[in-house]
């Protein structure tokens, strides 16, 4: 991990992430076990390690700026982790946009890698 600079601070961001969601978790929490797996799985991906990562609830998403409240202008796609396995949607996000639906997180991970290389945060520079 580097520790200097923008990707230091994204190194932490990372870090804080994976904190939050770190064993142990209380009888009965089905998110916080989806979500520490969903993200150990997400920054192994030097393409999403690269950005900013956030959470929303049971959702991963990823910004270029670090600011959530600009997920509005980047069209990355996002995961939601569920009792019942891993979604990642395109962006706009919703049900309407699933891509894949799967039970492992490393699948989940790679396909939002997959979803976010060469994009740019301004959905309207998208070719």
């Amino acid at each position: 991990m580097a520790i200097d600079g923008v990707a230091g601070e994204r190194d932490r961001e990372w870090r804080a992430a994976l904190h939050a969601w770190q064993p142990p978790h209380k009888a009965g929490d089905w998110a916080g076990p989806t979500m520490w797996r969903l993200l150990r799985s997400a920054v192994d991906e030097p393409v999403l390690r690269a950005l900013f990562p956030w959470t929303s609830m049971n959702e991963l998403h990823v910004s270029t700026t670090g600011d959530f409240r600009d997920y509005r202008s980047e069209s990355f796609p996002a995961v939601a982790a569920s009792a019942g396995g891993f979604v990642v949607m395109a962006h706009p996000w919703g049900l309407a946009h699933v891509v894949l639906e799967t039970w492992d997180p490393a699948a989940a991970s790679a396909c939002m890698a997959r979803l976010t290389e060469g994009r740019s945060a301004d959905p309207q520079n998208e070719q």
